[in-house]
């Protein structure tokens, strides 16, 4: 054992700070479990369909000091399942102030106003969605369909001909352009969509009665919404 005063002092003091930081840390690392734990339970209910007890679990997730965006985004999830439109809508509006740049709080609020058939609100929350990612390919689609239901077919068809080129083998998408397009008299423009579709889905929603049109020229009646 050193017998310098000044250098045992020191030596003191750097055993404090230690003991200090190792109780500091230990706490810190009791309060993380207890928020992880929150979480776990939370996760656990919704696996059993518990919604109320999941939501509880979330919010004593929040309670114990977890991070308010990921209890706001959940708890508007745990509230949809729930069928609580309101609250759902709540904490999604918080989730996306708090995270602007998040396109999840703007997908729940579109799947929300589409459970209660609030087309012009669920329209708003897909354009949110967009201006984040304009490339986003199942709001591009629900967005399109929504316009295309409005019978407002030019704008739906610029929604309808993005998806279509982000995935142009996909059947959904060609057949929303295509009739997009023969909505608006372009029936011959829809002409190779409908070829197609006749060869990889020939017994798909419609497609025949695409393909008849495209053919013949004038065009039909619009898909029923599904």
């Amino acid at each position: 054992m050193p017998n310098n005063p000044s250098l045992l002092s020191t030596m003191k003091t750097h055993i404090l700070i230690l003991a200090f930081a190792c109780v500091t840390a230990a706490n810190a690392a009791d309060k993380l479990a207890a928020i992880s734990e929150a979480w776990q339970q939370s996760l656990t209910a919704e696996s059993n369909s518990d919604y109320p007890a999941a939501l509880e679990g979330v919010l004593a997730f929040k309670n114990a000091g977890g991070e308010t965006y990921l209890a706001a985004v959940r708890a508007g999830w745990l509230s949809y399942l729930n069928k609580d439109y309101a609250k759902a809508v709540q904490y999604y509006t918080t989730a996306a102030k708090q995270e602007p740049r998040a396109i999840t709080p703007h997908l729940g609020l579109m799947n929300v106003y589409l459970a209660q058939t609030q087309p012009e609100d669920a329209l708003r929350a897909a354009r949110e969605v967009l201006k984040i990612d304009q490339f986003h390919r199942p709001t591009l689609l629900t967005a399109g369909e929504i316009l295309f239901n409005h019978q407002d077919y030019r704008k739906a068809e610029v929604y309808f001909e993005r998806a279509y080129k982000l995935m142009p083998e996909d059947p959904l998408g060609m057949s929303w352009f295509g009739w997009s397009l023969i909505n608006q008299g372009q029936a011959r423009i829809a002409a190779p969509l409908f070829e197609k579709l006749m060869q990889i889905n020939p017994d798909g929603y419609l497609v025949q009665d695409g393909f008849a049109i495209t053919r013949s020229g004038p065009p039909g009646p619009p898909p029923v919404q599904r």
